[in-house]
């Protein structure tokens, strides 16, 4: 019996159809154009120079197209704008700089949910003191009156044109409604001002209040004041609950994101500098407040998290390990597994390292002035229970000098991984070896240690990287053995990064395929003079293809 025709056509037009799928299929293998021209991009960026970081090179291409929030193409101009559609947001960059995202690879960041960011004043690029004073004026009249004002560290007195601390005086005056409590390198504190010794019911003659020759109080805290101080921040930062707490992380991700910082790892923390006790998991004040702004879709950044589990010891450590989660989670938010929180000394640290490892967990720890060689033993033992190369193993800011060329050594012979901080280096210190880190191929990423005892922007942590200054007049910074050229330290803070978070493939460059995590900088890196590296900022922001950040040239 024939086909009838309705049945024929039918037939001949799906075989049509499987055939044309099938040669665009084979279009696509082939080529990666075939596959973008499939697909119409949802942004694409045109007139730029868009270093890439997906090449041991330095190339740059003049625009890239944007997909489901990730790269779909890079090219030229007329490469890219012929795969837009009317559809399409175009955006002309202007003859602007575009890098990958920054990620810091060991930040104290979520902390800043409980260490309230809203609260914070930070001092770390600031050389006058009048501008020091008029960020502590700025701050009073953003926040509500009675709240504390603090600065915790990544400063030094020093870096400050008048390296006087700050008074009493100035202090009161610049808020006069709320509390202010100051520390940093080189400052005889802490500091506070009037509002601070009304919220603590002290006044002038009281133990811990130091005096000037006058009989006035100086504006310096000592003991028993100062805990009674720690006790009050600490008691308004308990108030904040968790969604407190997350529109205080979330500011500080708003600045960090207008800051180029798109991705960290991050190091969890402890209520230093208010209390040595425990860590900040111990209440509802850290992994909750990151947790709520994902699940409510509103955290704008990648963190991964290493955990901690309250400073008390490898025991404490190993036995909080069995409900361990590592590699847990999505491309915004993880949970890589334990933390910094134990030390190589502890005899129980060898326990604890093999149970990481048998677990087949993440882990990073840091190292004091004497346990880098027994951390790498550590790591070394542990290698031997499960093969630690791919499970991201990390040690966090050796010492000045470190690592020694043995050190880097073992850690590649077991594909362990540093994160090489400005600690203590940009207030005196001896630098880490990054150069020879990078040089002996094994795995780093650079990282600021901050929000306590370093700076955090990553612009700053880039000038100090290439140019070896820092903005303590006198200190000797990187030497110059050390140092890194531009593209070589923007590699540690992007395409060499993403292995740290557990993201690699997906994170730190720009190539088809990858996350659309991108700045468009104000200035371009590779050209300005050193001294400027460390004053760039983004005028555009995007994490998976959507603006999270713009200044005016780029706002809609």
């Amino acid at each position: 019996m024939a086909t009838p025709f309705s049945q024929r056509t039918k037939s001949a037009r799906t075989q049509g159809t499987r055939a044309r799928a099938g040669l665009i299929a084979s279009l696509i293998a082939f080529s990666p154009w075939a596959a973008a021209q499939a697909q119409v991009p949802d942004v694409v960026l045109y007139n730029g120079k868009i270093s890439t970081m997906a090449t041991a090179t330095n190339d740059s291409v003049q625009a890239l197209a944007i997909q489901g929030g990730k790269v779909l193409a890079t090219g030229t101009n007329a490469e890219i704008r012929k795969l837009a559609s009317r559809s399409t947001r175009s955006i002309d960059l202007k003859g602007k700089r575009v890098v990958p995202g920054l990620i810091d690879g060991h930040l104290h960041g979520v902390r800043t949910a409980y260490h309230c960011w809203t609260q914070t004043v930070r001092l770390d690029q600031v050389t006058s003191r009048a501008i020091a004073l008029d960020a502590y004026r700025n701050k009073a009249e953003q926040i509500e009156d009675g709240r504390w004002i603090v600065t915790t560290g990544g400063w030094s007195l020093r870096q400050l044109d008048d390296a006087r601390d700050l008074t009493f005086t100035e202090l009161s005056a610049a808020a006069p409604k709320n509390p202010v409590w100051i520390a940093g390198a080189n400052v005889s504190g802490p500091r506070v001002n009037a509002a601070s010794l009304a919220a603590l019911g002290l006044k002038a003659g009281d133990a811990g209040v130091e005096l000037d020759a006058t009989g006035q109080p100086t504006g310096r805290l000592t003991a028993p004041a100062t805990e009674r101080a720690s006790q009050a921040i600490l008691a308004q930062f308990d108030t904040h609950g968790i969604d407190g707490e997350a529109k205080c992380l979330s500011d500080f991700i708003d600045e960090a994101l207008s800051r180029g910082l798109t991705a960290w790892a991050d190091a969890g923390g402890n209520t230093n500098p208010w209390s040595n006790k425990g860590a900040i998991t111990d209440g509802l004040h850290s992994q909750e407040a990151a947790s709520w702004l994902h699940r409510t879709g509103k955290l704008k950044v990648r963190i991964a998290l290493h955990d901690m589990s309250g400073f008390r010891g490898a025991a404490s450590a190993t036995q909080n390990m069995e409900n361990s989660l590592g590699f847990f989670g999505d491309d915004r938010l993880r949970l890589l597994g334990p933390g910094e929180d134990t030390f190589a000394e502890d005899p129980d640290f060898l326990g604890y390292v093999r149970m990481a490892a048998l677990r087949r967990l993440s882990l990073e720890t840091h190292v004091s002035d004497t346990n880098h060689d027994q951390i790498l033993a550590g790591f070394e033992a542990a290698n031997q229970v499960y093969p630690i190369a791919g499970l991201n193993w990390r040690i966090a800011h050796p010492v000045g000098g470190a690592p020694t060329d043995d050190q880097l050594r073992r850690a590649k012979a077991i594909g362990a991984a540093y994160a090489l901080t400005f600690t203590p280096l940009w207030r005196g210190g001896a630098a880490q070896r990054f150069k020879a880190t990078k040089e002996a191929g094994v795995r780093l990423c650079l990282a600021s240690d901050a929000m306590n005892v370093a700076p955090w922007q990553p612009f700053q942590n880039l000038w100090m990287a290439t140019t070896g200054s820092v903005l303590v007049p006198g200190a000797p910074g990187v030497p110059p053995g050390e140092r890194l050229d531009r593209f070589a330290a923007l590699q540690l803070v992007t395409s060499e990064c993403a292995w740290s978070l557990g993201l690699e493939g997906k994170i730190g460059s720009l190539a088809p395929g990858k996350y659309a995590d991108l700045i468009v900088l104000d200035s371009d890196y590779f050209e300005v003079p050193p001294d400027q590296i460390r004053k760039i900022l983004p005028e555009l922001t995007m994490v998976e293809g959507q603006v999270v950040f713009a200044r005016a040239p780029f706002r809609q």
